[in-house]
């Protein structure tokens, strides 16, 4: 018996799939900044870690969210004050609700006047 010749497998192309025309990115500009704006969205790209190119395309569409240093505290102090009422609430489970009631009514005024803060 004679062996039969090997035929080569057609190659599968490797690679990522094409773009469609209307989702490639073919179009450029050049934009010019003032020092105080050129390094508004250096800041947005380091605080993304992404670049700059990526940062202004995200603005020119409405995706960016800006939060303010002040904003990003008070984030900070309404995520610690939530988790002390989520340990309040466990102690109150725990050794009953009148141990922790007063301590629970203080941090959701205090809850509620950071809210206020940062909504205005």
């Amino acid at each position: 018996m004679t062996p039969e010749p090997r035929v080569p497998a057609a190659k599968a192309k490797g690679g990522r799939p094409k773009k469609k025309d209307e989702d490639k990115r073919s179009k450029a500009i050049q934009v010019r900044l003032e020092p105080a704006s050129y390094a508004y969205v250096q800041e947005l790209a380091q605080q993304r870690n992404t670049s700059m190119a990526d940062v202004i395309r995200e603005l020119c569409v409405g995706d960016v969210t800006v939060i303010t240093a002040e904003q990003e505290a008070l984030l900070r102090q309404i995520a610690t004050m939530s988790n002390n009422l989520n340990q309040l609430a466990r102690k109150a489970n725990t050794d009953g609700i009148r141990s922790v009631a007063i301590l629970v009514d203080r941090r959701v005024r205090e809850l509620g006047e950071l809210l206020d803060r940062y909504t205005k």
